[in-house]
């Protein structure tokens, strides 16, 4: 839950998916973060999860794991929507109004006329030839429209300089701070020839805006919001380009295999399917997904506590339950849903399903992560099997896997092509990224079983705060990088200013306001105050 602060606060430095804040310093090192982070963490969470649902319901019985379901995470996850999900909206329109702001300003005020971004926009070659020497040139943002040279140099139509920047090695993927890629700038302006250059260097054709717009969205948006947004950035255009090019790039893109712009991946034609495609993709639970998931987790394991008390089952431990060797059919059984997420073309880690109904493939996969974890408890109870191998496991995960994993997904390294062929890329990362999952899972549970053996009030509070710390972290994280995304420092010190600001101002929160009231008692139960013989003021569990 901690590293989760860490992780959204390394989304506005990274070079990775669009975020609601873009920081002016970006960061490949932060990037890496992310996704060290992102490969394993929720899935840990989950495997945890399970393993102490298990363990509850051992010890107080069925009826009383659903009454702590009940008070510790549906209500939570309720109460979160009126509270937790409005505040994050609010910090993002503060976010996005302040980019406006920003961007105005900038571009009424800054002076470009010699810089790299007017030589793309006029496509001047040689000048910009020139300007690229700068080593930053594919990372840098434009200083008012925070759009790539890439994104810039499409929208601006210098095919020419497209090419460039692709031999150059840009990332052709690369999102603004919207979520758009530079095949959406061709799309939306009708660039025929330079979605042709994007395409065939691995422009992902059904990538998403932080809207859900994709390329075909793009092509299909009317000529009056045209007008207004190349008028914005102040780039000339042509109605009779733009509507001859839009049909052909929507030609090309369904070819490919892009969705129509009109259409829904379910039957569009049946209610049932619509209705079920709303429920999915509609973002209601943001941030509180991963309690939403565990409320459609709990039915199946309420089945199997059920039938194992009618029939007094229990699992005996076995090399393939509490060993390392678990993972030859984790694994393989991991890849399955994980084959459906949208690895590669810059993504790397799992999908996030945000709706009233899961996507059901990113459902499953987090279901076989808690469901090891109750299979784990049953087999082998509070033992420490699993977990001892973690002095070479973490050193492999780490060294070897995840780079594996993360160069597959990316091209992050540069080393993938002379690996495998490009037709094999997403099979190996699919395998890599799972193989991460687990193993990184089990040398976290026994790195901390092996420092953390012993009872610690630091680590009992710590522990106790996070829950708290983690619902109510992301509006600060948002105002905090919309505050200082502008200032000159390097981007490496802004993230360890900003990690250590939004933790210290929750756990402040948490001890002044959450700990010793309802909403204390409301995610942890009772906590009381009492004294030791020395007088010291310590706090200890009731429930």
């Amino acid at each position: 839950m901690l590293l989760g602060v860490a992780f959204h606060v390394s989304l506005s430095f990274s070079l990775g998916p669009g975020w609601v804040v873009q920081d002016v310093n970006q960061s490949k090192v932060l990037y890496v973060f992310q996704a060290f982070v992102h490969g394993f963490r929720m899935q840990l969470f989950m495997l945890l999860s399970g393993f102490f649902t298990a363990m509850l319901w051992r010890k107080i019985g069925l009826m009383g794991l659903l009454r702590n379901r009940l008070k510790r995470v549906l209500l939570p996850c309720l109460a979160g929507l009126i509270t937790v999900v409005p505040a994050i909206k609010w910090a993002a329109g503060f976010a996005t109004n302040a980019r406006n702001s920003t961007r105005q300003t900038t571009s009424q005020n800054i002076a470009i006329n010699q810089s790299v971004w007017e030589a793309i926009k006029s496509g001047n070659l040689n000048g910009f030839t020139e300007h690229s020497k700068t080593p930053t040139v594919l990372t840098d943002l434009h200083p008012a429209f925070k759009l790539s040279a890439l994104s810039w140099a499409a929208l601006s139509g210098s095919k020419e300089i497209v090419e460039v920047l692709l031999e150059k090695g840009a990332d052709v993927n690369w999102r603004s701070a919207e979520g758009h890629t530079a095949l959406h700038g061709a799309a939306f302006l009708g660039r025929f020839d330079i979605a042709e250059v994007l395409l065939a260097n691995g422009a992902d054709i059904n990538a998403r805006s932080l809207t859900g717009d994709q390329p075909m969205h793009s092509a299909s948006t009317n000529y009056a919001a045209v007008e207004t947004i190349a008028g914005l950035l102040g780039i000339k255009v042509e109605k009779k380009q733009v509507l001859e090019g839009r049909p052909r790039i929507k030609k090309r893109l369904e070819e490919l295999g892009a969705q129509a712009a009109n259409s829904q991946p379910a039957q569009q034609g049946r209610p049932i399917a619509r209705a079920f495609t709303k429920l999915t993709q509609t973002p209601v639970f943001s941030l509180l997904w991963f309690l939403w998931f565990l409320v459609w987790l709990l039915p199946p394991f309420c089945v199997y506590a059920a039938t194992a008390e009618r029939f007094g089952w229990r699992m005996r431990p076995s090399p393939l339950s509490v060993s390392q060797r678990s993972l030859l059919w984790l694994v393989p059984l991991t890849v399955a849903p994980a084959w459906f997420m949208k690895y590669g073309n810059g993504h790397f880690g799992p999908d996030t399903s945000m709706g009233i109904i899961p996507t059901p493939h990113v459902l499953g996969y987090y279901a076989l992560f808690f469901g090891f974890g109750v299979f784990y408890f049953e087999c082998a109870g509070s033992g420490g099997q699993l977990a001892s191998s973690w002095r070479w496991t973490l050193p492999v995960s780490l060294l070897v896997v995840f780079p594996l994993a993360l160069e597959f997904a990316t091209g992050t390294f540069a080393f993938r092509d002379r690996l495998l062929p490009a037709r094999w890329h997403h099979a190996a990362s699919v395998v890599f990224q799972a193989l991460y999952a687990w193993t990184m899972s089990f040398a976290c549970i026994g790195l901390f079983r092996s420092i953390l053996s012993r009872e610690d009030r630091a680590v009992r509070y710590l522990s106790d705060a996070s829950y708290w710390i983690y619902l109510a972290h992301l509006p600060l994280v948002i105002i905090t990088q919309t505050v200082i995304c502008n200032w000159v420092m390097h981007a490496l010190v802004k993230f360890l200013l900003a990690s250590l600001f939004v933790s210290a101002a929750m756990l402040l929160t948490y001890d002044k306001l959450v700990r010793y009231n309802f909403i204390g008692r409301f995610l942890n139960g009772n906590r009381l105050w009492f004294n030791t013989p020395k007088g010291e003021a310590r706090s200890r569990h009731v429930n």
